[in-house]
C-alpha cells in the first residue's frame, strides 16, 4: 500500500506532497537525479513480474494469493530471484529528465532540489 503525505523543503520552504510506495499493479521508483516518482504499472514489465512471482515463495500481496500461487504452480517459466527483479525493474524504466530510478531513492523538494525535507501528516493511502 502506498500514501501520500505533505511535506515541506527546510531549505526554501516550499510545501508540496511526496508518495511513498507502489499498489496492487504497481511500482513506485523515485529518479536518483531529480526526486520525481514514476509509477511503473507491471504490465510494463512484460514477463518479469511473472517470472518474480514464479520464484517467490510468498504472494507479492494477499490480495493476489491466488493468482500468485496460479503461477508457481502452472506456468512454464524461468523464475528470478527478487534481488534479480529489482535489479531489472530499475534498469528497464528511467526518468524524463534521464536519471536512473531506484526504488529506494529519497525524495527531493520539486523548487530546489534539495533532500532536506521534513513530512508531516499523511493525506491519503492507496493501493
Amino acid at each position: 500500500m502506498g500514501s501520500r503525505v505533505s511535506a515541506r523543503c527546510l531549505d526554501c520552504d516550499h510545501r508540496f506532497t511526496v508518495t511513498h510506495g507502489g499498489g496492487f499493479f504497481f511500482h513506485q521508483l523515485r529518479c536518483v537525479r531529480c526526486g520525481r516518482a514514476k509509477d511503473v504499472g507491471f504490465d510494463e514489465l512484460g514477463d518479469l513480474h511473472t517470472r518474480y512471482l514464479k520464484g517467490s515463495d510468498r504472494p507479492y500481496t494477499v490480495a493476489f494469493a491466488g493468482e500468485h500461487q496460479y503461477v508457481r504452480e502452472h506456468l512454464d517459466i524461468e523464475p528470478i530471484s527478487a534481488e534479480e527483479y529489482f535489479a531489472a525493474v530499475e534498469a528497464a524504466v528511467k526518468c524524463d529528465c534521464g536519471g536512473a530510478l531506484s526504488f529506494d531513492a529519497p525524495p527531493r523538494c520539486p523548487n530546489c532540489g534539495s533532500l532536506q525535507i521534513e513530512e508531516g501528516d499523511s493525506i491519503a493511502c492507496y493501493d
